[in-house]
């Protein structure tokens, strides 16, 4: 009976640990816009960890970036405009709106990243359709080259407080990022009406708005790595709205990035409530750092593979030593 019980224990182990072989095989064969997680080893699951740059508009906030030690994703925003330094017009360049001038296109920004030391990752928010169909063509060229992470970021869908802002073609973002770059994570997210310049403190996504977002990527049949970007201080009002989003969706790999403009009013006890449910294996915390230090995330806990691997191997041999 031992003998017998011994033998299932091990092949079982056997199972379990060429599984997670395959499972890391897998992911180390995909080089284009290969998974956060994993690109960053140091942050050990805890995606919390992970530190942006914002605003990344131009040659000397690109050259800072690359530059420093600490940053680890680069966010920049992508409008239809004139590279400054040359007679180009009407093409995709750096810079946010109401700007239409820049000293950094996308493609300049995308070589340069691709000639760096590939160890940082980017985020390109397009702000309008135009934007992101002429950009298009640009990441299918360099596509193979991508050998970092790339978020392909836009606001699909009209959000809260009754914001006003057009959103990207919802239809039109999910199935040409997928056509264009289908390892990159779609960061779909919603406009949003809030913050000081509105004078507005109060709001929370409502659950029709999230329902709206489920259902889009549902009609479109993503099957792409999904982060929502929502913002702080509305998610926070609402924590189990939130929580719904990601366990509703078939989109296992589905996270959070929580962002904020300076000066928002956000609780800090209900966002380090959400973060902690939610668990910081699945949260991108991109907000201001005076925010960020406020954030009490000790109760929060991660298990990367390897911390499993060794659970389930602990596990076993407890149970074998108790057989014998």
């Amino acid at each position: 009976m031992a003998g017998t019980m011994i033998t299932t224990i091990a092949t079982l182990l056997a199972v379990f640990q060429a599984a997670m072989c395959n499972n890391n095989n897998a992911s180390s064969s995909s080089h284009v816009s290969p998974d956060p997680s994993k690109f960053f080893p140091a942050v050990n699951g805890n995606l919390t960890k992970i530190v942006w740059a914002h605003a990344v508009n131009s040659v000397a906030e690109l050259d800072k970036a690359l530059s420093s030690e600490d940053i680890m994703m680069l966010e920049a925003d992508v409008v239809v405009g004139k590279l400054n330094s040359s007679n180009q017009t009407d093409i995709p360049i750096m810079a946010h709106p109401p700007a239409v001038e820049s000293d950094l296109s996308l493609e300049n920004f995308l070589d340069l990243n691709i000639q760096s030391n590939k160890t940082k990752g980017i985020k390109l928010d397009f702000k309008s359709n135009q934007a992101f169909e002429i950009s298009k063509p640009i990441l299918a060229k360099l596509r193979a080259n991508l050998t970092f992470p790339v978020f392909l970021n836009a606001d699909i869908l009209p959000g809260p407080v009754n914001a006003t802002t057009t959103p990207l073609n919802a239809k039109d973002f999910l199935k040409g990022a997928n056509e264009t770059l289908p390892e990159s994570i779609l960061s779909v997210g919603w406009t949003t009406r809030y913050g000081k310049e509105f004078n507005i403190t109060e709001g929370r996504y409502s659950t029709k708005q999230i329902q709206t977002m489920l259902d889009a990527l549902k009609e479109n049949k993503v099957t792409q790595p999904v982060t929502y970007p929502v913002r702080a201080g509305l998610a926070a009002n609402d924590v189990d709205a939130i929580k719904t989003l990601l366990n509703t969706t078939s989109l296992k790999s589905a996270t959070l990035t929580i962002w904020s403009s300076e000066g928002d009013s956000v609780d800090v006890a209900k966002l380090s409530k959400l973060i902690t449910e939610v668990g910081v294996d699945k949260v991108y915390v991109d907000v201001p750092e005076d925010l960020k230090s406020k954030l009490n995330l000790s109760a929060a806990s991660t298990m990367s593979p390897a911390a499993m691997m060794n659970l389930g191997v602990s596990m076993a041999l407890l149970v074998l030593a108790r057989m014998l």
